[in-house]
């Protein structure tokens, strides 16, 4: 699954010291969940249908070797539709807004089932980064 733009240029301002703002740590990291189907578009920078967010959990994001680790909860009342699409942003809030919405990072559409308000989903994503 490829980057989105703006997640390869976060990784390419990293390698060069640059300053990333926030960084992908506990209070810098969103999991977002919508209900968009359209393929993979590396200009993107959001979700493409409704869509809600998590912060992360305490001690998340993790790294071991080249997988990072972000894992989110969503409440019963929160995100209660079919799951098709998920992403990973830099940022300090679950707003939409484009004011603070961070960088998306990466975008999968796939379709990971209904939540309803009787549930609560505990959402890990794991983000390996890998040679060819």
């Amino acid at each position: 699954m490829p980057l989105h733009r703006t997640g390869r240029n976060i990784l390419a301002a990293l390698v060069l010291g640059e300053t990333v703002t926030p960084l992908l740590t506990t209070t810098g990291a969103v999991l977002w969940v919508g209900s968009g189907t359209a393929d993979h578009d590396p200009t993107d920078n959001h979700l493409k249908g409704a869509s809600i967010a998590a912060t992360m959990l305490s001690g998340y994001p993790i790294r071991s070797v080249n997988q990072n680790t972000f894992r989110g909860l969503f409440a019963t009342n929160t995100a209660n539709f079919e799951w098709q699409e998920w992403g990973v942003k830099n940022a300090t809030t679950t707003t939409t807004s484009t004011a603070g919405n961070g960088f998306m990072l990466q975008r999968k559409q796939e379709s990971l089932g209904t939540k309803t308000s009787a549930q609560q989903w505990q959402f890990t994503v794991d983000i390996s980064i890998t040679t060819g």
